[in-house]
This record gives C-alpha cells, structure tokens and sequence, in this order.
C-alpha cells in the first residue's frame, strides 16, 4: 500500500508508510510524520528537534471484512523558538481517542442505517463505544440548540423506567426538534430551560401543555405574554375519565336491577 493511498483510503495527511503487517486476520500499518513536516504543536514552529517518541494504536475503516489499525510512531519535540518540550499533534484522531476521525465519521454513517449492535459487530468494536460515538456527536450537534427563532413550544414528561423515573421534554412545535431534556418532571426541572430562554431573548407565543396546575404556574410567570394550549389527548383523556366517573355514578345510584343489567 503506497504512502498516497493513506490519505485517498483513509484521509491521512503528510503520514508517510513504514511497513504493513497482517497478525491474527488483522491488517496493521505503520506510519509516522513525514520529517518536513513536523512542527511544535504550540507555536506551530517548524524549527523543532527530536525528544523521543511513544507507540500509539488506532482503529480505522475496514478493508473488506479485515479489522485495519494504524501504529503510529508519534514523537516528543522540542521547539527551538519557544522551547517548549511537547508530543507532536495528531491530525487525524481527537485526543486519546483510539479510534481515527474517518472511523468515527464511518460508525456514524452506519448507524443511519443499521442498529448500534449492528454496528459494533460490523466493524468489530464494543456496542459501548459505537454509543458513545454516537453520544458525542449528538451532544456536539444537537446539545444546545439556538431558541432566539422559536415561537411556539410544547412541554411534557415521559416516564423511562417504568414510572420510577421521569424525564421533561420541550419541543419546538415548528420543527418538531427537541430543544431541552429536563432530569425529573414538575415546574422545578424546567428552569434551566427558562433561564437559557430569556438569555436568547426568544419571544415565544404559545406553549401547549397538559393541565397541570404546576406547568401552568410555571408558564404564566416565565412567559407571561405567551398563550397556554391545552394539548388534544389530555382533553379528551379528562372527558373520558369524567364520562366514566358519571357512568359509576348512575350505574351505584340506580336500584332496579334490571336497568342496571341494561
């Protein structure tokens, strides 16, 4: 595999290959710096000396069905400018990761199609890291979401461990994105949203939400000018339950037998 193929096959810049190895069905190559090109990663000098090296593994895309590392030989340098003592920076992986960015961006294209156990198996990692993987990039993309534009929102809760634990959701009625995860349910949990609200300076026009005298208190003075919507499926879910309570009613005021069975 010539130097040039490093970066078509796996986007690897000024890495130069120094052999390749194949050990228990897995393909390893050895790579390092090109010598030109290193520099001191914190002046960005080219004027540096060799301090010695360290070993490190990461894991990239497959090769047919061929698990693939790189052992990169990453050295210490010393700076002659700011004379500084310190590892080369690495291009091509975030810090101690053991994984390379075309891995992650690869698990990450996966995962829009197969399973996170899918994943780990196809590419031969743990189901573990496959999440975390796909955590991070959510945390990174999606973890605080710009309010200034949102104008109409919905607030609920939802129980994830058989009613035992609560979350509170907020949703952006336009776009249907979620926009704050609250830890617990009632008005409390709700009040690093607001904050984050008013610090936006969003001008939010409606909120729909169950009738719970908490989010109403809640809403009515965090967002006063906003109109309160009851959301459809609590109406009817209280029509419901109402109707039911004047059936029982009737049904134990009632003495003919027969108009009961009826």
């Amino acid at each position: 595999m010539s130097t040039s193929l490093l970066y078509h096959a796996f986007g690897l810049v000024h890495q130069q290959l120094l052999k390749t190895e194949y050990e228990g069905g897995n393909i390893i190559f050895h790579i390092q710096t090109k010598p030109d090109e290193l520099r001191c990663s914190n002046c960005n000098s080219y004027h540096v000396r060799y301090r010695g090296f360290k070993e490190r593994k990461f894991k990239v895309q497959l090769i047919g069905r061929k698990p693939v590392y790189l052992k990169a030989i990453v050295r210490r340098l010393e700076c002659l400018e700011c004379r500084l003592i310190r590892q080369e920076s690495i291009k091509y992986a975030d810090y101690k990761k053991s994984y390379t960015r075309g891995f992650q961006r690869y698990v990450l294209d996966l995962t829009k199609m197969m399973t996170i156990q899918d994943v780990a198996e196809t590419v031969g990692v743990g189901w573990d890291l496959v999440k975390g993987i796909q955590k991070e990039y959510l945390e990174k993309h999606y973890g605080h979401p710009d309010l200034k534009k949102i104008r109409s929102i919905a607030i609920d809760e939802i129980a994830i461990q058989k009613g035992h634990k609560y979350l509170t959701v907020v949703m952006d009625l336009e776009t249907g994105a979620v926009v704050f995860v609250g830890d617990g349910k009632g008005a409390d949990c709700l009040q690093p949203f607001f904050k984050r609200l008013k610090r936006s300076g969003a001008m939010i026009e409606s909120v729909a939400i169950d009738m719970s005298p908490a989010y109403i208190e809640a809403v009515v003075k965090n967002l006063s000018s906003a109109k309160i919507v009851f959301d459809h499926f609590h109406i009817i879910k209280m029509f419901n339950d109402t109707l039911s309570e004047l059936r029982r009613d009737l049904y134990n005021f009632e003495t003919d037998i027969d108009k009961k069975k009826s």
